[in-house]
């Protein structure tokens, strides 16, 4: 080859490879809209960022579904259906509280019961104790054969959440205020252990979420009144603390206790969300019935440690139930939904449910001319029990 050719080729190939290694330019002319939009978003998708974003957003999408693939429940078999019943709610429809309750064990036939041990009934006045409406709820209950669940604390089931007699309100000392606090759940716990039918100690409710009219509770506060439980009952039955299952943390809760109870809530109303919208608004959780189990994986809660103690089968809204419109009652529990939230729970895999409302089912029969809740809840009891046998 002659000498000027190879010099001549040698100074050619470094821009040959220079323009060969050269990434090329996407020109995006297309003959119509349609040509260059995907010319156009061909060149998008060769970005390194947009690519990475991409990706990130599709395994975020299929990481719940990787759940509950991995964790679905499973519906129960059978679920131990109960009740949470509340003297004082059921005086606030308007209801005799004893008729109530004594219907809601015959005529219902509630084997299962979470009762409360109200402080500010039991010692209204400062070391004067009167046990006598939660004893005779127990002898009736014992009567019967119901199991109880009984709740003991400041912060216990219905509104305002806490129930502090108002002597204790008036204390300006903290120390002497945490003395009498433990005071009462030591004496409630040794008067009452000797009731049979108590299967289960509730030590305050939802005490670490922020909800009601309640000074806040600390950790120590409940992890000390844990232990006066555990001391004070000979029996060693196990602890349940409630956390809200859609808001709370829950393995916090359950490292103090034994047992965690959560809420079930599908439907609700609330003020909060005033702060944001300007005025108050129904919302329904966006959360599938499986969502419970994959968040006691989450949160290294045993699913089996877990029971509903809070399933909501009455409205939420404005106002006391007795007070609502029908319109209002049926933005969140209307037939359909009762029916809905029934399934719902059972669909959840857990197998111990208290629902929320029995008081208030009551009150539509007898004072609204709607039977539809206490006869299908009726139905649901039977059912239940007729399982047991």
């Amino acid at each position: 080859m002659p000498k000027n050719t190879k010099k001549k080729l040698s100074k050619q190939s470094p821009k040959s490879e220079k323009t060969k290694n050269k990434k090329t330019r996407i020109v995006c002319v297309g003959s119509n809209e349609a040509q260059e939009a995907e010319c156009l978003f061909s060149k998008l998708m060769h970005l390194k960022i947009v690519r990475y974003i991409v990706i990130f957003t599709l395994i975020v999408l299929a990481f719940p579904i990787i759940l509950f693939l991995i964790w679905r429940p499973k519906p129960a078999d059978h679920v131990n259906w109960g009740v949470t019943f509340s003297d004082i709610y059921s005086e606030e429809l308007g209801l005799d509280w004893q008729d109530t309750y004594i219907k809601i064990l015959d005529d219902l036939g509630v084997k299962h019961l979470r009762l409360v041990a109200y402080w500010k009934e039991i010692e209204p006045v400062n070391d004067q104790y009167d046990f006598s409406r939660i004893k005779w709820q127990l002898d009736e209950a014992q009567e019967r054969d119901a199991d109880v669940i009984l709740t003991v604390g400041r912060k216990v089931p219905r509104w305002p959440e806490c129930f502090a007699p108002k002597w204790w309100h008036d204390m300006d000392n903290q120390s002497m205020k945490r003395i009498e606090q433990y005071e009462f759940v030591e004496r409630t716990v040794m008067e009452l252990k000797d009731y049979d039918n108590i299967k289960m100690w509730q030590v305050e409710n939802e005490p670490f979420f922020p909800f009601g009219i309640c000074e806040p509770i600390t950790i120590k506060e409940v992890k000390d009144e844990v232990e006066i439980v555990r001391k004070a009952d000979d029996y060693n039955r196990p602890i349940v603390i409630q956390d809200s299952g859609e808001g709370g943390v829950w393995f916090m809760t359950y490292n103090i206790a034994d047992y965690l109870a959560i809420s079930m809530y599908r439907r609700i109303w609330f003020d909060f969300w005033g702060a944001i919208f300007g005025k108050s608004i129904y919302f329904q959780y966006p959360l599938a019935h499986w969502t419970y189990k994959i968040k006691a994986h989450l949160t290294r809660v045993p699913f089996d440690k877990i029971l509903v103690t809070e399933l909501q089968a009455e409205p939420w809204g404005p106002g006391l139930n007795s007070k609502l419109t029908q319109e209002q009652k049926d933005k969140t529990m209307s037939k359909r939904h009762f029916w809905q939230t029934l399934n719902y729970a059972q669909k959840s895999g857990i197998k111990d449910i208290y629902v929320w409302g029995a008081e208030w089912w009551l009150w539509e029969k007898e004072h609204n001319d709607n039977p539809f809740f206490w006869y299908t809840a009726k139905g649901l009891f039977a059912g239940s029990a007729e399982k047991q046998k």
